[in-house]
C-alpha cells in the first residue's frame, strides 16, 4: 500500500500551552498516521505567559509530524488586529515551507472549518489540491449558548464556503452533520466517530468490591454535575452501598456543593463515598475507568462525547442523557438512556444498575466498542475516504 501525503490544517489542536484543546483531533491524526503520512499545521495565539515571543515546534512520530506555532497575544485593540494578521502570515508561511520541502500534498484535511479552512480554500486556488473537512464543533443547534446562529456574518459566509467547496464532509455524529445541513448548507456526509486509544482503554477484570460509578468531564454547567451529586445522594438514602468517582474538576465550587449537600469529598477512606480526582493525565483516566462499574454522563447537551467511547472500550455500561449524538453510541445492551435534567430518573437508573449489573456482558461491550473506535478502525476509514477523493480528482 502506498502511503499518501496528507496535510492537516486544524483550527483546534493540543500544544504545550493548551494540552487538551482538540486532543480528540490529535487522536484522529494518530489513527490516520497508521496508513498515511500526516503533516499537521496549527497556530495558537496565547497570553499564558509560557510564550515569550512567536515561536514554533515540530514534533515527529511514525507517520505523523506536528508543526505547532505559538503566537504571543497582545490583548489591546491594535494588538488583536495585528495578532490576526500575524496568525494568517505564520500559517501561510508554514504551508508554503511544507509544500516547498515536501511537494504539494495529495489532499488537505481540515479539522473544524473556521478558521483553518480559509487556508484550504487558498491552497485549492493556488495549488489545485482538493480538501475535505471534518467538523467536531457542536454549535449547530439551538441549545448551545454561543451557537452558529449567533456568529458574525463573516464567520457564516466563510463557514458555508468551506463546506460547499470541500470534496468531502466528515462528521463525528449524524446529529452534528444534520445540524450543519439545517443551519449552514446541504451537504452529503460520512460519519467517522471519535477514536479511542485501546492500548489505554480496555477491559480489565475488577475485583468484586463496592459498586463504583464514575463521571469524567470538565464539569462545566452543561454537564449538570450537581444533578449527578443529587441523584447519588438519593441513592445513598436508600441504603445502597456505592461510590462515585468524579474526574476532571478544576472549579472548587463543585466540591463545595458536594459538601453542602452532605457528601464527603476527601481522600479514599471507609467513611467516604464520593471522590474528586481533579484534572488527571489521560492514562489515569483509563485506570479510573477500569476500576469502576458504570459510567455516568448527565449532560444537558452533547455532540459525540469521547468519554462514552472510552468507557465502552473499558467494558463499562453507561447511564447517559438522550441528547445530541449520544443515542448513536449506545443501546440496550450497554446503556440506560434518560432525559436531561431528570434527577429522579438518574437516581432510579443508578439503582437499577447496581441491582442488574450482572446483566451486562462487560467483555462483549469492550469488544464491540473496540471494533468501532480503535485507532486501526478509524485510520482505515480515513484512508478509504482519502483514496476515494483522490481517485475522483
Amino acid at each position: 500500500m502506498t502511503r499518501k501525503k496528507i496535510l492537516w490544517l486544524c483550527s483546534w489542536y493540543p500544544g504545550k500551552t493548551e494540552p487538551f484543546n482538540g486532543d480528540f483531533i490529535q487522536r484522529h491524526a494518530r489513527a490516520a498516521a497508521l496508513f498515511n503520512d500526516i503533516y499537521v499545521i496549527h497556530a495558537i495565539q496565547t497570553d499564558s505567559g509560557k510564550i515569550g515571543e512567536t515561536t514554533a515546534e515540530i514534533n515527529q512520530s511514525p507517520g505523523l509530524t506536528e508543526h505547532i506555532i505559538y503566537i504571543k497575544r497582545n490583548n489591546s485593540l491594535l494588538g488583536r488586529m495585528m495578532g490576526h494578521y500575524r496568525w494568517l502570515a505564520m500559517i501561510r508561511q508554514a504551508v508554503r515551507g511544507h509544500v516547498q520541502k515536501n511537494g504539494v500534498p495529495d489532499i488537505v484535511h481540515v479539522n473544524i472549518p473556521m478558521k483553518a479552512g480559509l487556508f484550504a480554500l487558498w491552497m485549492k486556488k493556488k495549488y489545485g489540491v482538493q480538501f475535505i473537512v471534518t467538523e467536531h464543533w457542536g454549535i449547530y443547534n439551538d441549545v448551545e449558548v454561543l451557537n452558529y446562529a449567533g456568529r458574525s456574518k463573516t464567520f457564516k459566509h466563510y463557514t458555508k464556503q468551506i463546506f460547499n467547496k470541500a470534496a468531502k464532509f466528515i462528521s463525528v455524529s449524524n446529529y452534528l452533520a444534520e445540524g450543519v445541513n439545517r443551519m449552514v448548507t446541504t451537504k452529503e456526509y460520512e460519519v467517522v466517530p471519535n477514536v479511542v486509544d485501546t492500548n489505554l482503554f480496555f477491559y480489565k477484570d475488577k475485583p468484586t468490591t463496592v459498586f463504583r460509578f464514575i463521571h469524567v468531564s470538565n464539569m462545566v454547567p452543561l454537564k449538570n454535575v450537581e444533578g449527578i451529586l443529587n441523584a447519588f445522594r438519593s441513592l445513598l438514602e436508600k441504603n445502597i452501598n456505592a461510590q462515585l468517582v468524579m474526574v476532571g474538576d478544576t472549579d472548587p465550587g463543585i466540591r463545595d456543593y458536594a459538601k453542602k449537600i452532605g457528601l464527603l469529598t476527601e481522600s479514599y477512606g471507609p467513611a467516604s463515598s464520593v471522590f474528586f480526582k481533579g484534572e488527571v493525565p489521560y492514562e489515569q483516566v483509563a485506570r479510573e475507568m477500569q476500576e469502576a462499574d458504570c459510567f455516568i454522563l448527565f449532560s444537558n447537551i452533547e455532540n459525540s462525547p469521547c468519554v462514552i467511547g472510552e468507557a465502552l472500550c473499558c467494558g463499562l455500561p453507561v447511564i447517559a442523557t438522550r441528547v445530541g449524538g449520544v443515542p448513536e453510541l449506545l443501546g440496550e445492551e450497554n446503556a440506560i438512556l434518560i432525559e436531561p435534567r431528570d434527577t429522579a430518573a438518574l437516581s432510579s437508573a443508578m439503582e437499577k444498575m447496581t441491582r442488574e449489573q450482572q446483566g451486562y456482558d462487560r467483555k462483549k461491550i469492550a469488544e464491540d466498542a473496540g471494533s468501532k473506535f480503535s485507532y486501526v478502525v478509524i485510520g482505515k476509514k480515513l484512508d478509504e475516504i482519502y483514496s476515494a477523493v483522490i481517485s475522483k480528482g
